[in-house]
Formats: C-alpha cells, structure tokens, sequence
C-alpha cells in the first residue's frame, strides 16, 4: 500500500512539474497567409542541422518537412563542393533550454499550487539563404523563442496538446521565406 502511494505521489508530481503551456513566437514574424503552390522553383539545396544533441529529432522531422515542401529539389549537403552554390542554404540551430527556470522549481514544489511563467529566448533559429546567379540573393534568419505558464490547471491542457509547434513554424517560416518575385536582377 505504501509503495503504491509513494508510486502515485512520484507520478503526481512529475506530472505537474512538466505540466504547463507553451505558446511560441518568432522574430520577425511568419506570415501564416503563404500560398504553397506559389514559391520559388528550387532545384537544390543544403541543410545543416546545429544542436547540443547529436541527433537531433527535431532536425530529422524538419528536414523530412523541407523535402516535402521542395520535392524536386536535390539535397547536396554530402556531396564534394562543386563549382556552382546551392540554390538554397538552410542552417537550423537548437540551443538547450537550460532545464527548468528558476521559478519553475517552485511551482514543482508546491505541487503545481503556485504558477510560474518563463520565458526561453532564442531555443531555434532557422537560417535560408538563396542564391541567385550572381551570389546572395536574400537571406532571412528566423528566431524562436518560447514562453511557459506552469500550473496545476494546466495539466489537461499540457497533456491534451499534441501538436509539434516548433515544427509547424519551421514549415511556416521555409513557405514563408520561398515566397517568389522577391530577388532583383541586376
């Protein structure tokens, strides 16, 4: 009986100490609004993934995302540097959250009864560089930053939310900065 409480009350508390919501925004802002079917013709491209993790799992759903978004493109990463830049260079940084904030170690011990709110500057950014026939022709970098709010009401939000938001900004932020008729010719 007493393992069984100790079991619940650890459970109980991990639950709330994870428990919260978390809404992103990013500089400059995405526009939502992009018409896929009107982006820019990309016929290759190179992506870099920078993260403390060695394989990062965000890193393998986003590029698995740009494939999707840019079909006919021809990834070149790997391969030896040819004479001609790719088309568009993408660079995705994920910095470390650096654990729990400060007053998120109060509400986790007061059982979720006091809320906190923290806010992660910068946990990604998204860098796309397009080159055009005579070098850069734009470049955009996006940054990601995230603001928390833990409490013990949260809790069913925190578990009913499944959505991969970092993700969804990502494709926004790639849709948005594809958009066509932005580079001049010289």
């Amino acid at each position: 009986m007493r393992g069984a409480l100790v079991n619940s009350l650890m459970l109980l508390t991990m639950a709330i100490s994870g428990a919260g919501c978390t809404t992103y925004a990013s500089r400059p802002i995405i526009n939502d609004g992009v018409d896929a079917a009107k982006t820019e013709s990309i016929p290759s491209f190179t992506y870099e993934v920078d993260a403390p993790w060695k394989d990062s799992r965000f890193g393998k759903r986003a590029y698995q995302a740009t494939q999707e978004i840019i079909p006919a493109a021809q990834d070149i990463s790997s391969a030896p540097l040819a004479s001609s830049r790719p088309v568009l260079a993408i660079k995705i940084s994920e910095f470390s959250s650096g654990g729990a904030c400060t007053q998120e170690y109060l509400t986790g011990l007061s059982l979720g009864l006091i809320p906190s709110w923290c806010t992660r500057p910068t946990l990604f950014t998204f860098q796309f560089m397009l080159n055009g026939n005579h070098g850069v022709c734009r470049q955009k970098t996006y940054s990601i930053s995230a603001q928390t709010f833990s409490h013990i009401t949260a809790i069913p939000f925190a578990m009913l939310d499944t959505r991969d938001q970092p993700l969804t900004l990502y494709q926004a932020a790639l849709k948005d900065f594809l958009q066509p008729a932005q580079c001049a010719t010289p």
